[in-house]
């Protein structure tokens, strides 16, 4: 099953499923996809340098993992947090 490791600027991680499932992952060292709350051009260069992807959202936790997970794979329908 495909899965993307995505994480928050605090580090706080999870696995974004294709069949919806979102789960904690225990370790982030190299996410695919950081969600920040705050889009500046220092985030952008760091980030952007390391190859990672950028996502903002000011939503809550579950909300942010949602829209994303909804961006990511577009086939999914509805989220199962795990």
């Amino acid at each position: 099953m495909n899965a993307k490791l995505v994480s928050f600027e605090d580090g706080k991680a999870f696995l974004l499923y294709e069949d919806g499932t979102i789960k904690i992952a225990e370790q982030c060292l190299d996410p695919e996809v950081v969600i920040v709350r705050e889009l500046t051009t220092e985030k952008i260069r760091e980030y952007s340098g390391r190859g990672i992807k950028i996502f903002p959202c000011v939503q809550d936790e579950e909300q942010c993992l949602s829209i994303l997970l909804n961006k990511i794979f577009p086939q999914c329908k509805s989220c199962k947090f795990s």
